[in-house]
């Protein structure tokens, strides 16, 4: 029995003894603002330009000055602060983490602009009145949201579950519960367990298996072991509050967008190294405030007439988020704003393929907008294909439309693709007097854009007499062995001296040829055209592949043509040069260099040399004969007829 006895008492000792419960605020408080808890008031009066934050510190008997840096912290009594950043501007704001005790029915708080009370509250629930100026809602509900501040409430907060030693206290800021004895009676019904606490210089009894309200306590008596401990559950009859300040608005923008903010238009202009800029302009699209933006511990914000911006972080592809608090107190009424929101998206690519970028265009405004005027403004290395300029007549707010841009990438790697920028005709009401153009711009895009290899292999050959007057057919044979289908271009130069049989195939270019070509990967094209040296002597014929990667193969054919001069045998060389040259990755790459002579015999039978005439030259001269025969003869008879 007695080692039975040892093991609860153990047990006890070690069972938990409390719980930590305390209230807490953190967000952004506007200079000068204080905060006041029970007897404690911390009024904040500046912050200077390297973030000294300054005030007064009372605790209900004594006063003094309070001088923090970002980073360090302050206690007074049971109000714990600490101060994170700040922001310097016309209007001020520092970032604060305070802590504070619970507070009990009938007690307010006040956070800045802010006023809390709780009114009442219970096991289920409590009733608390936020106010704010000449503005006050109560709410019952466990969160709820007043104008800046969002707010969850904790009623009747457990604050100890455990066994409690004779003469030990629980403690709730200021408010002390003790439990000071204990008590056995024997009654008709068996032993009554009796409980005694002090709370306030009051004494106070509860029976074991009973509960009851001690003060801002309310206390469960569950067992008693001896008379030395008790196992209790001890509430707080009060309510913890969590308490955040937040933005009237959040959102972030890529450089280039605008984003409404009340009646003014938040612009992001650029980003530079640690920091950006930004402007707020008016519903003309003036420029009313403009301001570098950093998020350090102490960093710049903008702010016009009631408007202040924070830069709350900037992501590695320049996207920066922002917090937006209004003091509509001090807003002009303005409730007519233009705006679009254009936002563009676009999936990975292939080099020199193209690839379309999807913009979303939304006006957020509160007026609608015509005539608006799309205009694609690509990247370098980029080249826009299809949709490069679009036309909206009407845009009503909350309206959006989607707009695909074809694009073909030049570069591979981290492309930025370009951007979209409206210009838009101002309604009547916002052109300030006059006829105003105001102009939105989408962020940037960028994609990844994977390596394309365009290479091709050229194999030029010839085959005929080569022989003044006599045909020779060029052959061409082109395979695609790249990995991606562009268009080429085929182009042989006809060097003096040859005339060139049309064919269908290729057409005239540049004082040459060109045949254009399509070919996907691993496809081949056989091309051939005809030619007709009318003149003695080598004839070189240079061939090129020429794609939007560059010429990516080249090769020549040479030809010796020579005259037939009698009933000779004359021995003819026929040359072939084939050289591949640069590949899409710009290395050269000499693939086959060949020459190859051959003797060919040929037997000319005829003595005098009769020279080629095209057809067209032909028929001329035929005509011409015609006509002159015919005038002879009618001049012969005219005579004949005078003479007799």
């Amino acid at each position: 029995m007695r080692r039975a006895v040892v093991f609860v008492l153990v047990l006890m000792i070690l069972l938990p003894t409390g719980f930590a419960s305390a209230s807490s605020f953190n967000g952004w408080l506007s200079l000068p603002g204080s905060i006041s808890v029970g007897n404690v008031t911390l009024e904040f009066t500046d912050v200077s330009l390297d973030g000294v934050l300054v005030g007064t510190a009372y605790d209900g008997s004594s006063y003094r000055d309070l001088s923090l840096r970002p980073g360090e912290g302050l206690t007074v009594r049971d109000v714990v602060v600490r101060y994170v950043r700040a922001t310097a501007a016309e209007e001020p704001l520092v970032f604060l983490n305070v802590t504070f005790p619970n507070i009990v029915e009938g007690e307010t708080i006040q956070l800045g602009d802010y006023s809390i009370e709780l009114l009442s509250v219970s096991s289920k629930g409590a009733k608390v009145r936020v106010s704010r100026g000449n503005e006050s809602k109560d709410f019952t509900s466990g969160k709820f949201t007043f104008g800046n501040i969002k707010v969850a409430v904790s009623a009747y907060p457990k604050v100890f579950e455990g066994y409690l030693q004779r003469g030990q206290n629980v403690t709730v800021s200021n408010h002390v519960l003790t439990f000071t004895n204990a008590t056995v009676e024997k009654s008709p019904d068996g032993f009554t367990e009796t409980l005694y606490f002090k709370y306030g210089g009051e004494g106070y009894s509860v029976v074991v298996g009973k509960e009851a309200d001690i003060g801002p306590f309310h206390v469960k008596a569950e067992d008693l072991a001896g008379v030395e401990y008790a196992k209790v559950t001890v509430f707080f009859r009060g309510a913890s509050l969590d308490v955040e300040m937040v933005p009237d608005e959040a959102f972030s923008l890529s450089p280039g967008q605008t984003k409404n903010v009340g009646p003014y238009v938040l612009r992001y202009d650029y980003r530079f190294d640690g920091s950006i800029r930004a402007s707020l302009l008016n519903s003309c699209g003036a420029v009313l405030a403009t301001s570098k933006l950093s998020s350090g511990a102490v960093a710049a914000s903008l702010y016009y007439k009631g408007a202040t911006v924070i830069l709350d972080g900037v992501e590695d592809d320049g996207k920066a988020a922002f917090e937006v608090f209004l003091d509509r107190s001090r807003i002009p009424d303005v409730s007519r704003v233009a705006n679009l929101l254009i936002e563009g998206t676009a999936t990975d690519g292939k080099r020199y393929l193209p690839m379309d970028i999807s913009f979303r265009v939304k006006n957020t405004g509160t007026v609608a907008l015509s005539n608006v005027t799309l205009r694609f403004v690509p990247g370098a290395g980029v080249r826009a294909v299809s949709g490069s300029t679009m036309e909206v007549s009407l845009l009503k707010p909350g309206q959006e439309k989607t707009f695909r841009v074809t694009v073909m990438p030049m570069d591979d790697g981290n492309v930025t693709l370009g951007r979209l920028v409206a210009d838009v005709v101002a309604p009547f009401e916002l052109a300030c007097g006059g006829y105003t153009r105001l102009t939105f711009s989408s962020n940037a895009v960028t994609a990844y854009v994977e390596p394309s290899r365009v290479a091709y292999l050229l194999n030029a050959s010839w085959e005929g007499d080569p022989v003044t007057y006599h045909p020779v057919t060029l052959r061409f044979i082109v395979r695609n062995t790249g990995d991606v289908s562009v268009p080429a271009n085929l182009t042989v130069s006809v060097p003096e001296g040859v005339a060139v049989e049309p064919d269908g195939t290729f057409e005239s270019y540049r004082g040459g040829l060109v045949a254009p070509l399509s070919l996907g990967p691993g496809e081949n094209a056989t091309l051939s055209v005809m030619v007709i040296p009318y003149s003695p002597g080598k004839k070189t014929f240079r061939v090129a592949l020429n794609t939007i990667a560059g010429t990516v193969n080249s090769s020549t054919i040479a030809l010796d043509i020579v005259s037939p001069t009698g009933n000779d045998t004359v021995v003819i060389t026929r040359t072939i040069t084939v050289t591949t040259t640069a590949p899409s990755n710009g290395t050269v790459t000499v693939t086959e260099t060949r020459t190859e002579t051959v003797p060919v015999e040929s037997t000319v039978t005829e003595v005098q040399t009769v020279p080629y005439t095209p057809a067209t030259s032909k028929v001329v001269w035929t005509v011409i004969g015609i006509v002159i025969g015919a005038l002879a003869i009618i001049i012969f008879a005219w005579y004949q007829a005078h003479r007799s």
